[in-house]
C-alpha cells in the first residue's frame, strides 16, 4: 500500500491512471485495473489497496468526514 499527500485538497480528476467510482465530500474513491484501489481523503492518499483495504479505508474516510461535519457522534460508551 501506498500512502502519501498531494499538494491540494481539490480532487478535480483522479490520481493518475485511476478512474474516480465515488466523491462524497471531500472523500473518493478511485480505481486503477482490477483489484487496485485508491481512497483520497483532502489530500492524503491510499493507493496500490485491493478491495478489503480500499473498504476500510473508505469507511474510515467517510466516518471521520462525518463527525468532523457533527454528523456522526463518535464518542466512546461512557464518554460524555
Amino acid at each position: 500500500m501506498l500512502h502519501y499527500f498531494t499538494a491540494t485538497m481539490v480532487t478535480d480528476k483522479p490520481e493518475p491512471r485511476h478512474r474516480i467510482c465515488t466523491q462524497i465530500g471531500l472523500v473518493s474513491l478511485q480505481q486503477r485495473g482490477k483489484d487496485n484501489f485508491a481512497v483520497r481523503y483532502g489530500k492524503e492518499v491510499h493507493a496500490d489497496m485491493n478491495y478489503a483495504f480500499a473498504a476500510s479505508k473508505l469507511g474510515e474516510a467517510l466516518m471521520h468526514q462525518l463527525a468532523c461535519d457533527g454528523d456522526l457522534d463518535n464518542r466512546m460508551k461512557g464518554e460524555r
